[in-house]
């Protein structure tokens, strides 16, 4: 049993594809790719794979990753080629890592996401907005309203942006808390900001990029999060919380 870590983007129409539509896609692409993917047991067989964090319809990434099993290969590379040559415009693998046998899962091991958001064109507040949403950061608590499926609760944003910083393109680069507990979207936090300045959200307004996916973990300077794949000195994007 071997147990694989890829990392993959998602640009182009394919991002209109929801989360458990890529699921089949992969599933599809493994078979069509020959992948010796190993099968759970019992009356309904099911691929071992799992991703770490659904993205939302509509945005785009180049930091998505997916877990498999894998009953044999003949390397990593060859699973990347085979992948990268039955695939669909859209969708690409970037990189890979053989995990150790006892490995959390990816889904259990997200701890936050980067994202560059920006306003389609037209659909910019009206406002001085990239002043006022570094003035609206500052502060020390950031109240939001978040939906769940016990309904409406209200949250502190606050200690769940670790980041967030607008660019000289005007673009808002944002890393913020996420995985099963805490998490927090990019759209949450503009809409929250522009409820502060009378404003509301215009209708698909966002352009919304993960940039990549992020783990935690623990060594003698604190607690850091990095990329889920990153080589032995963390790429350069460990980032000390």
């Amino acid at each position: 049993m071997i147990k694989i870590r890829l990392k993959f983007s998602k640009n182009g129409p394919i991002r209109f594809i929801g989360h458990l539509d890529v699921m089949r896609y992969f599933q599809k692409v493994n078979r069509r790719a020959g992948i010796d993917i190993k099968y759970s047991e019992g009356y309904s067989p099911h691929q071992v794979l799992s991703f770490a964090l659904p993205l939302g319809v509509g945005s785009t990434s180049d930091g998505e990753y997916l877990d498999m099993t894998l009953n044999s290969m003949e390397s990593l590379e060859d699973v990347i080629s085979r992948l990268n040559g039955a695939m669909n415009e859209g969708i690409v693998i970037l990189d890979g890592r053989q995990l150790p046998e006892v490995t959390p899962k990816a889904m259990t091991v997200v701890a936050a996401a980067e994202y560059m958001v920006s306003f389609r064109e037209g659909k910019a507040p009206d406002c001085d907005w990239e002043k006022l949403l570094m003035e609206y950061y500052a502060q020390d608590h950031l109240e939001a309203t978040k939906k769940g499926k016990a309904g409406e609760h209200v949250i502190d944003m606050k200690p769940l942006i670790f980041r967030m910083e607008v660019t000289p393109a005007h673009q808002i680069h944002m890393l913020v808390k996420a995985g099963s507990i805490n998490h927090i979207k990019p759209a949450l936090v503009i809409e929250s900001f522009l409820h502060t300045q009378n404003e509301e959200l215009k209708p698909f307004a966002l352009q919304v990029h993960r940039m990549d996916t992020y783990l935690q973990a623990e060594d003698d300077r604190g607690t850091y999060i990095e990329p889920l794949i990153c080589d032995a000195q963390g790429s350069g994007k460990r980032v000390y919380i």
